[in-house]
């Protein structure tokens, strides 16, 4: 058993003199470095826009290819791959066709209504 007494704890000396030599220098404080530029509302939406539709571009695009994956696979008599690839590519079509409507959606009719009121 320590008969120290825990304020002369080296923590708390430490953080005396800390807080003593920041008193005695404050920090000046300069501009942010994060820097967010203001944009106009439908430089936002057609950025959104220009973001989620490529998004699920991408998608079916990733599609295609695991589709003629699956299909060389199964030219060539390797059953396993081709069902993986197939399985690949419908969940590709699913995310890239759920990436298309879900930009549709928001971008034509979440965005444009008026905001519900808050009580």
């Amino acid at each position: 058993m320590s008969r120290r007494d825990p304020a002369d704890d080296t923590f708390g000396t430490v953080e005396a003199r800390y807080e003593k030599w920041s008193e005695a220098n404050p920090r000046r404080r300069g501009p942010s470095a994060i820097k967010i530029p203001e944009i106009s509302d439908s430089a936002e939406k057609a950025v959104g826009m220009a973001m989620g539709f490529g998004a699920g571009v991408v998608l079916l695009l990733l599609a295609v290819v695991a589709g003629t994956a699956a299909a060389s696979w199964a030219r060539v008599d390797r059953s396993g791959a081709a069902v993986a690839y197939s399985v690949t590519t419908f969940f590709l079509l699913l995310a890239g066709l759920g990436a298309l409507g879900a930009t549709y959606n928001h971008v034509f009719r979440v965005i444009p209504r008026d905001a519900p009121e808050h009580h």
